[in-house]
């Protein structure tokens, strides 16, 4: 209304001076002097518009945030499909993770009015396993709001498909942590948009978000309330303290994986002689082969003899090379070799480690009792693409999560193979950076404390813009997950099986050393959950 009733003062002013002009043509106002005080007044009338203007955006910008809502909460149902699971019908802990961040930031997104990111999953704990075909209830709800960062609150209850009428069970609980996206000024005036082109004005700079306070009615919500704040202190004060540790320790990984590949580029540089590298590789092939239970591999005599793809006559080579190689190579191929001689029995499980699969296909455990950390170090890379972002696009937080799990269940592999690992916890899964699409995600894992069935795993996720000319490596998030070997036989727990990680001195071991704590809480919150929520 302003800048209208601005423009017909104008008009009404240039109208008048016309008709003063006509009236008295030999009057002192000249045609000349007359375009100028039409040019002048229209100037100051545009100017004044585009004050209005401004100051209207402004005020747009600093508007209150709006008051407390009720109902930010969000419950839905989900059928688990065959393709979410493992071999062993158990679901991926990363698939249900992304269910959850789902959940989670649509409740966020509900309280905040607007757009939400995850900057971290605080604690994550699984209580039992979801199988397919199981119905799970997801619930999230808002704890408690921070200025612009809210804790989501998850809890997952599952159905199981083989008795759907019994009550549902307490599966999976889940704290996050989501940070409400910066207020954007509206598009401007076409008035405004030529203004601050031309400098004559400066558009304002997005407004933090501010989001309304939760206010707990029930006595749950109050619990919810103050935990939600002891967690946040918490979270706050461990990670100025840590801080030091956790830079020392990334560096120290990326030194050992550096390591590694010049320790690979040196042999490799040693077998430059054709012979020794062929016969090095019909060796390398033929354990391969003979570990994952290739059918084209036989044994005749002292020698092991297999037909393999690229080569044209039959490879034979001495059992006992391959058998040093397994060794070697430990249980980062396929499977260990059989070794008859051995009869390694579970004794705190009460059951051989023959019940781990097929009798006729059995596995014994590697001899050797620990491994390096180095080698149970595994990374994977993905390129982000449009079915891994979000609406914004930006990578999936859940997707995040996913890949993580997988590369953490490739490096418990390294302690024992033959086991299914299932996620039991998620620690400190913060997100530091944001990946658009196009960038790629580098996910380091390592082992870095065995337990009596159970392992913790270290991830480093970075990530780098590979269509820059400097492409620039970025931490993305660092994060401890705990996996629990379990018998794909029997679906138990095992125990006393696992072979221990030999952690080299500095970051590492100190690293390792806090652990112990991490346990500790997180068993912690597993009985106030148990007792709270359940």
């Amino acid at each position: 209304m302003l800048v209208l009733l601005a423009l017909a003062v104008a008009w009404i002013v240039a109208a008048f001076a016309l008709w003063v002009s006509r009236r008295d043509w030999e009057s002192q106002i000249q045609p000349a002097s007359l375009c100028e005080l039409v040019a002048v007044l229209l100037t100051i009338n545009v100017q004044a518009v585009v004050n209005v203007l401004h100051c209207a955006r402004w005020r747009n910008m600093q508007r209150a945030p709006r008051p407390p809502q009720d109902g930010s909460a969000v419950v839905y149902r989900y059928k688990i499909a065959p393709s979410e699971c493992d071999e062993h019908g158990r679901m991926y802990g990363g698939e249900l993770l992304k269910l959850i961040d789902v959940s989670a930031g649509l409740v966020a997104a509900k309280h905040a009015a607007g757009p939400c990111l995850t900057i971290s999953a605080d604690r994550v704990i699984f209580l039992e396993e979801v199988r397919v075909g199981d119905v799970i209830s997801i619930s999230s709800s808002v704890n408690r709001a921070w200025g612009s960062s809210m804790e989501i609150g998850v809890r997952v209850m599952r159905q199981s498909r083989s008795d759907p009428l019994r009550g549902e069970t307490y599966t999976c609980h889940a704290y996050l942590t989501f940070v409400a996206k910066p207020t954007q000024p509206p598009s401007p005036h076409p008035l405004l948009a030529v203004s601050d082109f031309l400098g004559l004005t400066s558009p304002p700079t997005p407004r933090r978000a501010q989001l309304p306070e939760v206010k707990p009615q029930t006595l749950l919500e109050q619990k919810r309330y103050l935990l939600a704040g002891r967690r946040r202190a918490h979270r706050i004060q461990r990670s100025k303290a840590d801080a030091a540790l956790h830079s020392s320790f990334r560096d120290e990984v990326f030194r050992i994986e550096r390591a590694v590949l010049e320790a690979d580029k040196a042999r490799a540089q040693q077998s430059h002689n054709r012979e020794d590298l062929l016969a090095n590789l019909q060796v390398e092939v033929l354990t391969e082969a003979f570990m994952r239970g290739d059918p084209d591999v036989r044994t005749e005599g002292d020698d092991l003899v297999g037909e393999i793809e690229g080569f044209v006559e039959p490879v034979r080579v001495k059992r006992a090379v391959v058998e040093a190689a397994v060794r070697k190579k430990g249980h980062g191929g396929w499977h260990a070799i059989p070794l008859p001689e051995e009869d390694v029995v579970d004794q705190a499980a009460g059951h051989s480690i023959a019940a781990l699969g097929d009798p006729k296909q059995r596995r014994a455990l590697e001899v050797a009792s620990h491994v390096d950390f180095g080698d149970t170090l595994s990374m994977c890379l993905w390129i982000v693409r449009p079915q891994h972002a979000n609406s914004k696009q930006i990578l999936f937080g859940g997707t995040l999560m996913r890949w993580t799990e997988e590369v953490s269940t490739i490096a418990a592999r390294r302690i024992f193979p033959s086991a299914s690992w299932s996620s039991a916890a998620i620690d400190s899964l913060t997100f530091k950076t944001a990946v658009q699409l196009g960038e790629v995600v580098y996910v380091r894992a390592a082992v870095l404390k065995v337990y009596d069935s159970s392992v913790e795993v270290a991830a480093i996720v970075t990530c780098e813009d590979r269509n820059s000319a400097q492409p620039k490596v970025r931490q993305v998030s660092e994060s401890f997950l705990t996996l629990v070997a379990i018998d794909p036989a029997s679906g138990r727990p095992l125990k006393g099986v696992l072979r221990q990680v030999q952690l080299p001195d500095g970051p590492v071991r100190d690293m390792a050393a806090s652990a112990e704590q991490r346990r500790r809480d997180r068993l912690l919150d597993k009985r106030v959950l148990q007792r709270v929520y359940a």
